[in-house]
């Protein structure tokens, strides 16, 4: 078994102990986390045996979503139940609590509660540059 089939069959595990997240959703955290760690290296914020603090993560992984999913970020997240910065911990301490990713003893899923509105953060920057979203509703 390649380290691949390994991830999957362990990351399985994860989502039937805790359905609430399509795999997709701990891909996503997943590269969120190595797209983080190389923008802090490239920055000169960490070296290369690195710890992300939860906030560092949540930015990361704002940044990414936007970079990849651009105006239909809020939409694609809240497709796979993740709809708040909280579900992110969730994510991240599901994979930790699998040893699927390392944590330090002071992180906590709590370092990713109310880390920023999901309106603010995936579909404000789009009404500010004249890409509304379709359901404007959503923009508080």
């Amino acid at each position: 078994m390649n380290s691949e089939e390994h991830y999957r069959e362990r990351l399985q595990k994860v989502i039937d102990k805790d359905p609430r997240y399509p795999a997709v959703a701990y891909d996503f955290v997943r590269a969120g986390v190595s797209f983080t760690g190389e923008r802090l290296r490239e920055e000169g914020e960490i070296s290369e045996r690195f710890h992300i603090t939860g906030q560092q993560l949540l930015e990361g992984l704002r940044d990414l979503a936007l970079n990849e999913f651009g105006p239909l970020a809020y939409d694609v997240l809240a497709e796979w139940n993740v709809t708040r910065t909280g579900d992110f911990g969730n994510l991240v301490f599901n994979l930790v609590e699998s040893n699927l990713l390392g944590a330090s003893e002071d992180d906590s899923p709590e370092d990713f509660a109310d880390g920023y509105s999901f309106p603010d953060a995936f579909l404000k920057p789009f009404v500010e540059t004249g890409e509304m979203p379709d359901d404007l509703s959503k923009i508080a």
